[in-house]
Order: structure tokens, then sequence, then C-alpha cells
């Protein structure tokens, strides 16, 4: 393509570096906040050198809502978070199988929020952390006591499910917001992850969970429809309802 048709400029090249920048500082760039760098992210030429870093860094670049998000590939390891990360930020002393909980845990705040099966998959505004121990506890007890529905779900998600069963329910049953080695305070810390991903906030003293427009918009609008709902689900059918 011709320069001025289409093809990225120094300008252009300029303007895209300078939105790769703040999505790379910050997951996303809001038009309220950046109105002028969100425009021109509407411009061709800017979004060829986009696509560009797509590409080299396996990542995807997209507008939902007034903001756009920065979302790395699955395996990638440049930008994505993999189990090393998460052992690191749960603890010197964590072990593979405190990081499958995190995950399933992660996983399964998720599930509480956007289990629903109608157009609009987001089922409530806020969870109380103590409602979802509750709600941990009955499912991975479920989970210990018919190993091999829990087989089968591992297969779905390559997840040690029983060895997250098992890790759960050997921890203390009281609310200690310092120390992992409570359900409460493990939770907490796998939520204060999510919190710095800006994809959910902790109010009333780290006691509740509510979702940010961040979870909103990626989960509604990119990741989930009606066969990642069911899908979703299905893993976590067991256990109480």
């Amino acid at each position: 393509m011709l320069k001025g048709k289409g093809r990225p400029g120094m300008e252009q090249t300029i303007t895209a570096l300078k939105i790769f920048k703040i999505l790379l500082h910050d997951g996303q760039l809001e038009r309220e906040r950046e109105p002028e760098l969100f425009m021109k992210y509407m411009e061709p030429a800017v979004q060829d050198v986009l696509n560009g870093f797509e590409e080299e860094l396996e990542c995807r670049i997209m507008s939902i809502n007034n903001t756009i998000y920065l979302l790395p590939d699955h395996d990638n390891d440049i930008l994505g978070f993999r189990n090393k990360d998460m052992r690191e930020w749960l603890g010197s002393n964590a072990r593979l199988t405190d990081v499958y909980l995190a995950w399933y845990i992660t996983l399964f705040v998720f599930h509480q929020f956007y289990g629903g099966k109608n157009k609009n998959p987001k089922q409530r505004e806020f969870i109380r952390i103590a409602g979802l121990i509750e709600e941990l506890d009955a499912r991975m007890e479920a989970m210990v006591e018919e190993p091999e529905a829990a087989i089968e779900q591992e297969q779905m998600v390559s997840m040690n499910f029983l060895k997250a069963a098992e890790n759960w329910l050997g921890r203390r049953n009281y609310e200690d917001k310092r120390m992992t080695t409570t359900k409460y305070g493990f939770v907490l810390r796998v939520c204060r992850l999510l919190e710095q991903e800006k994809l959910i906030r902790l109010i009333d003293e780290g006691r509740e969970i509510r979702t940010t427009k961040k979870l909103d918009d990626l989960m509604i609008y990119h990741y989930l429809n009606d066969s990642r709902v069911n899908e979703i689900n299905s893993v976590f059918r067991g256990g109480s309802s």
C-alpha cells in the first residue's frame, strides 16, 4: 500500500507505540482518559502497526465499550501469567498444588459471577468471601467423595482438581487475612492478584468482591458465548448448586 492510503508512516508508528506503552503499563486505554489516542487507534495505519505487535508478541488488542484492552495469548511467555508467576505471587513456600488451588478459585469466582444462561451471563453484582468459602468447602468435599467426576473434569482444563481439593480441605478454617495457610487468607491472596490486574474490586475491608468494567467487558463481550458458559458450568456441576 502507498503511504497516505493505509501504510503506516512515522507519525502512525509513534502513535501506535504510545498506545502500546499505555497498554503494557495499565492493560487498558480508556477513551475518557485518552480521547485523542483512542480516536487515533481507529486509523487503519495505526492498527497496521498494532497488528504487527500482536503477531510478534502473541497478544490481542481490542476495543470494547470505549476501552482498548491488551490480552496476552494463553501460552504467551512474555506478557502472560504462568504457573511460575502464580507460585511467586503466593509466596516462597508455595507448592504446585497451591497453584492448582489458586487457578481453581480464580475460575470459580468467574463462574459465580458469570454462570448465567441468558444473553447476559452475569448473574450477581457481588460475592461475600465468607459465602465463597462455604461454596468451596461443599465442592471440595464433594470432589474428594466422588473422585471419578473430578478426574473427568480435570481432563477438560488440564488441572489437578483432586490435589487442589485436598490442599483446600487441609487449611485452617477461620478468618485470618494475613496467613495463606487459612482458607480465608488464601482466597484473599488470590483476590488481591485479580484486583491488581483490575479484574475485581475488594471492598468492606476485603470481605466482599465486586467486578470491574474490565472484567465485565472481557467476559460478556469477548470470552463468553453459549458454548463457553456451558463448558464452565459443566466444570462446576458437582457439589452444591
